[in-house]
């Protein structure tokens, strides 16, 4: 079982619990005075307004959760799918002029790769000139240029990823420090 079934199992076996000892208080109920019966009239709205606060909280937890699911389902295609991307970045990278044709067919390829991507929430991460972020960066190297600020990102080795703004895949990237 779940934990959140354990949970409702627990709070099932508590009410089954109280509502015995109602039927022992009810008898009970009928040496109190009226002051007395107030309060106890007090005390069951102060429990039912609670008991009804927690299944409201309970169906927003519930409703966040599998809204966070649905948000988030594309996780494993997108990083299934980034290593395609990265090695169509490093061909490009690697063919020469004398190969334009292949390098403007595989640019194409990559520019119609990259839209479907962003149609499904899905967007790169390209942080060059960037301060450093450790939530989205990944730093893999530093260096030491002159004349530019400290802890801000030189190069970009390979881009990240991230999925309705939570990042999935960090860049990685080349710091300066000083």
């Amino acid at each position: 079982m779940s934990k959140k079934e354990d949970q409702i199992d627990d709070k099932s076996e508590d009410v089954v619990e109280e509502s015995q000892e109602d039927q022992q208080n009810d008898s009970d109920l009928n040496n109190l005075t009226y002051e007395e019966l107030l309060e106890k009239v007090e005390s069951l709205k102060e429990d039912s307004l609670r008991s009804a606060a927690e299944l409201e909280n309970f169906k927003r937890r519930t409703s966040n959760e599998l809204s966070n699911a649905l948000k988030y389902a594309n996780t494993e295609l997108l990083v299934s799918l980034v290593p395609i991307i990265t090695s169509l970045e490093k061909a490009i990278e690697n063919t020469g002029d004398d190969k334009k044709i292949d390098k403007e067919g595989i640019l194409l390829i990559l520019d119609s790769f990259e839209k479907t991507l962003e149609n499904f929430k899905i967007v790169p991460i390209n942080p060059t000139g960037q301060e450093f972020d450790p939530e989205s960066h990944e730093a893999v190297s530093t260096v030491n240029e002159p004349g530019e600020k400290d802890n801000f990102i030189a190069k970009t080795l390979e881009r990240g990823w991230s999925l309705n703004g939570r990042v999935v895949k960090p860049a990685l990237v080349v710091v300066n420090k000083k």
